[in-house]
C-alpha cells in the first residue's frame, strides 16, 4: 500500500497533519479491508450524528458504537468527535441539523431528480457514494509515538 502526503496544517502551536491520498494496494484483500473500514467508519459517523441529535451521552454512545460495529473504541471516539463537529458546524451556520445530507446535498438532489440515465447517472451515483462512504478519520496519539 502506498500513500502520498498532500497537505500539512498548523493550528494553535500544535501540528495537525492532514493526509489526503490515493491508495494503491498490492493485494485485493488489503484493499477490501480498508474499504470495509472506511464504510464502517462512515456509517459510524452518521449513526453517532443521529444519536447526538437525540441527546445520547457520549460515554454510552462510544460503547454502543464499538459493540454495534465491532470496531475498537478509538475509532468510535473519532466518529463521535467528527459527528459532534458536524453538528456544531450546522448549528453555527443556522442550518437545521436534522436536514443534513451526508455525501453532499447537491449530488443527492441531482440523483433524486432522475434526469440522468445510464453511464452518466452511474458516475454521479458513484461519486456521491464515494463522498458518503469513502472517508476515514483517525487522530494520532502522542503517547503512542504517532507524531
Amino acid at each position: 500500500m502506498t500513500a502520498k502526503l498532500l497537505s500539512v496544517k498548523k493550528k494553535n502551536d500544535c501540528n495537525f497533519i492532514t493526509v489526503e491520498c490515493l491508495l494503491a494496494f498490492d493485494k485485493d484483500e488489503d484493499k477490501d479491508k480498508v474499504l470495509n473500514l472506511m464504510r464502517k467508519f462512515s456509517s459510524m459517523v452518521r449513526f453517532a450524528y443521529k444519536r447526538l441529535l437525540e441527546k445520547m451521552e457520549r460515554k454510552e454512545l462510544k460503547k454502543l458504537l464499538a459493540q454495534k460495529y465491532g470496531i475498537n473504541t478509538r475509532y468510535s471516539d473519532d466518529a463521535i468527535f467528527l459527528a459532534q463537529q458536524t453538528l456544531d458546524s450546522c448549528l453555527q451556520r443556522g442550518q437545521n441539523p436534522k436536514k443534513l445530507v451526508f455525501g453532499s446535498r447537491e449530488l443527492f438532489e441531482k440523483l433524486k431528480k432522475m434526469h440522468l440515465t445510464g453511464k452518466r447517472r452511474e458516475k454521479l451515483r458513484q461519486k456521491w457514494e464515494e463522498r458518503r462512504y469513502g472517508f476515514l478519520y483517525s487522530r494520532g496519539d502522542k503517547s503512542k509515538g504517532a507524531i
